[in-house]
């Protein structure tokens, strides 16, 4: 297995492992929680990844499968005391369970393609930039210390573009996530001469879906595929709007990555981003005087 430490992958890792271990004997939940003496639904939050599972009931779940050998047994007891980790944990207010599982998945991936149709991928972008979207989105709830608490986030997020080994990274977005003036004067040039930056960087490869393309199919649903380095693990896709959601039955994942697909086709080329991003600064009056300090 693989030495990941990011605690949402080793859920998940481990919630399949058990999981399977349960059908590969030909047990169902009710039969299990009977025997253990647990309710049906407390094993129904370990497989789904609800609910973390302490040592003591995974020593004695283990027991029930027959699970003897103990280098198997004590990897998945590391497993689960990693999961127990909350690595965004301090942010669990101002964020939602989706979002904040997804940002483990997010840390851990290889590989990370997009498709945005009205925003700027939250990795790509500019501090100033966050905190104008964040500001238009956030709940009246939310305090100055709140926004500036997301945007914080959205910023530490980004720390996995400066890695030794940063995963590659490749962004669609529709011509009305560039084109839409977002905040102050200036803001959204310096969003865009930072985009060239990044399309810069080898492992960075960035598109733009053209107003002359008409409609295509996906166009109104912003998703996420994150591919992982280990075979073991999956490919998952986290969806927006209207419900975050993260999606891991691999035949729906095949869908969007077709998608995906579809979408690149469509789009400029990454060579040709810098020519779209330089007609857009000139309609928005030209290059700005301040320079990018952000990313």
């Amino acid at each position: 297995m693989s030495t990941n430490n990011d605690p949402e992958v080793q859920r998940r890792r481990l919630r399949i492992t058990l999981r399977d271990f349960r059908q590969t004997r030909q047990l169902t939940q009710k039969d299990v929680a009977r025997e253990l003496d647990w309710s049906t639904s407390k094993l129904i939050r370990i497989e789904t990844g609800e609910s973390s599972i302490s040592v003591s009931d995974l020593r004695a779940l283990l027991a029930h499968y027959e699970i003897n050998d103990v280098a198997q047994i004590n990897e998945l007891i590391e497993m689960a005391k990693i999961a127990k980790r909350q690595t965004w944990a301090s942010y669990r207010d101002v964020m939602s369970p989706a979002l904040l599982q997804y940002l483990g998945y997010e840390s851990s991936a290889s590989r990370i393609r997009g498709f945005q149709p009205l925003l700027v991928p939250g990795l790509l972008q500019t501090e100033e930039y966050a905190r104008a979207i964040i500001r238009s989105y956030a709940s009246a709830a939310f305090s100055d210390d709140d926004v500036e608490r997301l945007v914080r986030a959205r910023m530490e997020r980004q720390e996995l573009l400066s890695r030794d080994e940063p995963p590659a990274l490749s962004f669609i977005m529709d011509e009305a996530a560039v084109r839409r003036a977002v905040g102050r004067p200036g803001v959204m040039v310096r969003q865009l001469e930072w985009l060239k930056v990044l399309n810069e960087r080898p492992n960075i490869h960035v598109q733009v879906i053209r107003f002359d393309a008409g409609e295509y199919r996906g166009m109104i649903k912003p998703f996420t595929i994150l591919d992982f380095p280990n075979p073991a693990d999956d490919d998952l896709v986290h969806t927006e709007g209207g419900r975050d959601e993260t999606i891991s039955a691999q035949d729906e994942v095949a869908n969007y990555i077709d998608l995906f697909f579809q979408l690149e086709d469509l789009a400029t080329p990454k060579a040709r981003l810098n020519g779209v991003i330089d007609e857009l600064i000139a309609h928005l009056g030209g290059p700005s005087r301040s320079k990018v300090t952000t990313g």
